[in-house]
């Protein structure tokens, strides 16, 4: 799926689309030498592109600002890259040097990770990450079925973000727990599960290390009981999901 067909896909409006990319020397000046050094080597060269920018003159999405809040531009861009791995990383770098809210979809020519964060709003008039979001186990074909601009939350453009982050919370929820429950980031049952997951890999991992038999046997039970744990989160939800 090229840049246009995914556009098209999510249904923005043609008003929004930007697609050009955004040359590097036009950052460099802006960046840190360890900034620069992450994206000479995790960022393909010409890699950058803005596909979208979205704000009030060519959505009619209202801004919102509080003290600690400002959504009045979400900047859409995809970064081509050598290791999605970095893509948390990469995307604290571009943030630190634009002053909008930003969405990026990384990819390695395979494989594709979302990057979103929310934020507060920082005096020089940048904005810092409070809780970054990954989403990474979905399928474009989802994407272009199940998400649509048509129904992310138009009252303002913090919703409208928000929104974006839950619906792709919630494709991952079903791709890799088949769960079909909505997410919101105040109940966040994906990042709950996912939790889960990595402590029961380090016991795992932790009791294949022990030598003495006590502790290992210890270390397999807890990762055993988290397990049960998740697997009746899973049954009760995707109960509640038909």
């Amino acid at each position: 799926m090229n840049e246009t067909q995914l556009l098209k896909a999510i249904g923005f409006p043609k008003a929004t689309y930007i697609m050009r990319t955004l040359p590097y020397n036009q950052l460099e000046d802006k960046l840190t030498s360890v900034q620069k050094k992450i994206i000479s080597d995790y960022v393909i060269s010409r890699g950058i592109r803005v596909l979208a920018t979205i704000q009030t003159s060519n959505t009619n999405i209202e801004p919102f600002e509080s003290e600690t809040e400002r959504y009045d531009s979400i900047i859409f861009l995809v970064v081509t890259v050598n290791d999605l791995r970095k893509s948390n990383q990469i995307y604290k770098v571009f943030m630190s040097i634009m002053p909008n809210p930003l969405v990026i979809l990384f990819s390695d020519s395979i494989s594709t990770t979302w990057v979103f964060a929310t934020h507060e709003k920082k005096k020089d008039g940048f904005l810092a990450y409070k809780s970054l979001y990954e989403v990474r186990e979905i399928f474009m074909l989802d994407v272009e079925q199940y998400l649509h601009f048509s129904s992310f939350n138009k009252v303002n453009l913090k919703l409208f973000y928000e929104s974006w982050i839950e619906q792709l919370l919630q494709l991952e929820l079903k791709s890799r727990y088949n769960i079909y429950s909505p997410v919101s980031l105040e109940n966040n049952l994906l990042e709950k599960l996912v939790v889960m997951d990595v402590q029961i890999e380090e016991y795992i991992k932790q009791a294949k290390k022990e030598r003495q038999l006590n502790k290992r046997i210890e270390m397999q039970q807890i990762a055993n009981k988290i397990k049960l744990q998740k697997q009746a989160i899973i049954e009760k939800e995707q109960g509640h999901g038909q």
